[in-house]
């Protein structure tokens, strides 16, 4: 089957292009420096948007025919996407100027919509085609990419409410239920303490080496990553956490221990933790040490529900000290992982299962 065809396009069609679109393919039909190939697609485009026939665009851009209405039907299928196109030649990019950052927040910011960007278009390769056309240079890592949408303060991250496992219907269900089974052994004089694990890490600064004489200086990066985990506690009755490190990975072993330690520092007789559905909370190796008799018997476990950590207080303290450190790079270790516990250990959060922080989703590229 012909692929114009596939598309339902014919001859004589008329793409639609949005006023933020045209502005956009405005700026980068004009820019020299930008690959040729961008430039004739962005000038094709906006010609069609116009009403102006196949042949003429052709002989303007200097392509056949067949071409323009192959690009054509790629802007319908990917919109801005099919602009930009992959090409030789890399550079070493440097840090971008200050016009250029804010040139490529405009862009990323855009909402994914059915007439816009579509959500699959933010991918590390598109970005980079993006970069390349902007400010003809390339970065060497993908890692160096996403750091331009920290900088943007964007994210590739899927927000948690938006996992596609998780059942809306069953959570709200299981909620319900947590939510008055919790309110009632708070009422009945029992502790009550929402619980999770966090990983941080800690990765040393981009820095740049001085070259032999003769050759460009070229960014040298140290990969080596530190990590280390905490157990958190946060007590809905004093609004305080109680944070423990872990040593090694988060594990069965790991989360009896700080269990073992968090009895032994609560004064009420009676504990009760919710936890998320981590396999390892599930365990029988730790549900059998809260039966009578057993090192965890005063500790009764109530479990959230699948795919929800969004409903779970502890979560938002640890995404709020995260985003306090996220943009202070400190020369250690030791230092990242201080000032996270500084910043818990220092606070009250009013947060219960009724009283959550709102989530911030806007900037993350998802429909």
């Amino acid at each position: 089957m012909d692929f114009l065809c596939r598309f339902g396009h014919d001859w004589s069609m008329q793409v639609e292009v949005t006023p933020e679109e045209t502005a956009v393919l405005i700026r980068w039909r004009k820019r020299s420096d930008n690959h040729v190939l961008v430039r004739m697609k962005a000038e094709a485009i906006l010609y069609a948007s116009e009403g102006v026939g196949i042949g003429i665009i052709a002989k303007m851009v200097e392509r056949a025919e067949r071409t323009v209405q192959e690009w054509l039907a790629e802007w319908w299928a990917t919109r801005m996407c099919s602009v930009l196109t992959g090409h030789a030649g890399n550079q070493d990019a440097a840090e971008p100027a200050r016009a250029q950052k804010e040139e490529l927040k405009t862009i990323l910011v855009r909402p994914s919509s059915p007439a816009g960007v579509r959500a699959e278009f933010w991918d590390v390769p598109a970005i980079r085609d993006v970069v390349k056309t902007l400010s003809d240079a390339e970065h060497q890592s993908d890692s160096s990419y996403r750091l331009l949408l920290r900088f943007c303060g964007l994210s590739f991250k899927l927000p948690d409410p938006f996992d596609g496992h998780r059942d809306e219907k069953a959570v709200t269900r299981r909620m319900a239920w947590a939510t008055t089974q919790v309110k009632a052994l708070l009422d009945q004089g029992w502790e009550v303490y929402a619980v999770g694990e966090v990983r941080l890490e800690h990765e040393a600064w981009t820095r740049r080496v001085q070259p032999p004489k003769g050759q460009r200086t070229r960014p040298s990066v140290d990969r080596r990553r530190t990590s280390q985990s905490f157990f958190g506690a946060l007590s809905l009755t004093s609004k305080k956490v109680k944070l423990y490190p872990i040593e090694g990975n988060r594990n069965t072993w790991q989360t009896i221990l700080a269990l073992e330690r968090l009895q032994r520092e609560t004064e009420t007789e009676k504990i009760a933790v919710v936890l998320d559905n981590a396999r390892f909370h599930h365990a029988k190796a730790l549900t059998a040490l809260h039966e009578p008799g057993q090192p965890l018997e005063r500790i009764m476990p109530i479990h959230l529900p699948p795919y929800a950590p969004d409903h779970n207080p502890v979560e938002h303290v640890r995404n709020a000290a995260k985003n306090n450190i996220a943009n202070i790079q400190h020369e250690t270790p030791e230092e990242t992982f201080g000032a996270f516990a500084s910043y818990i250990a220092g606070r009250t959060f009013d947060y219960d299962f009724e009283h959550l922080p709102p989530r911030e989703t806007r900037n993350d590229f998802v429909s």
